[in-house]
């Protein structure tokens, strides 16, 4: 389960898909935020490729990523069973 958001803009998209990222794959955002929304483990979403799952470093270090397409990707915290601080971003 998504617990919270990291900022607005990804709240606004994932509740009314308003979208304010320029280039992002708007039906792949929709699929990955909805695996991540039902995902019990991290070990539920690590079997599909296409999300390209992987753990982040540096000033990301303790977040996980998933790939959207170009640049974009779902950045998150995983505790527990529930995703937290859930993000769109482009951090490259």
């Amino acid at each position: 389960m998504i617990k919270t958001w990291a900022n607005a803009a990804t709240q606004r998209f994932a509740e009314g898909g308003k979208c304010k990222f320029s280039g992002l794959d708007e039906d792949a955002a929709i699929e990955m935020l909805a695996a991540l929304a039902a995902a019990a483990s991290l070990s539920d979403l690590s079997p599909l490729k296409s999300v390209g799952l992987h753990k982040l470093k540096e000033g990301r270090k303790g977040q996980w990523a998933m790939t959207i397409n170009g640049p974009w990707r779902v950045c998150f915290r995983f505790e527990d069973g529930d995703a937290w601080d859930v993000e769109i971003v482009d951090y490259h």
